[in-house]
């Protein structure tokens, strides 16, 4: 099987642009495909989240919710506000959503303890989160090395 290493792919199964770079490829059935375990970069995606230097958009707040199951009344009840903000948040699509800050950095913080931080993790995520990040969205970027099948 033929195999190569491509320099940048974007990935947009999760419903918003992640750009990998440095991607493991095969050659299957005359397709290139990336040789990454999906499940291992749906974490990393969730980990980058929780950091990301600009606000969160819609479909990352889809992406969050969809992947720890919770339905928009589950998501809603454990960030305090109602189910139809939710949603409001999630049809921003890629923009930026219009949440209070605190609010977000509790879906953040949330994120990282779902994923079994350390605690000294999620001091240092408050502690980087006291500095809220802009409201332009940016994409995640995430080296696909680690995340080789």
């Amino acid at each position: 099987m033929k195999t190569k290493i491509q320099k940048v792919v974007v990935d947009t199964g999760f419903g918003f642009p992640v750009r990998l770079l440095n991607v493991p490829m095969l050659h299957v059935r005359g397709v290139w495909t990336p040789k990454i375990n999906y499940n291992e970069l749906a974490v990393a995606v969730l980990h980058a989240l929780s950091r990301k230097a600009a606000r969160l958009t819609g479909n990352e707040i889809r992406f969050i919710r969809q992947h720890f199951e919770m339905t928009l009344q589950d998501f809603a009840r454990r960030f305090c506000v109602s189910h139809v903000a939710v949603l409001k948040w999630e049809r921003a699509g890629n923009r930026p959503v219009a949440t209070h800050w605190t609010t977000e950095k509790d879906i953040r913080l949330f994120v990282l303890s779902r994923l079994k931080a350390k605690p000294a993790d999620l001091a240092r995520l408050y502690g980087e989160l006291e500095i809220r990040p802009v409201q332009r969205a940016a994409p995640i970027h995430l080296d696909a090395r680690e995340l080789a099948a």
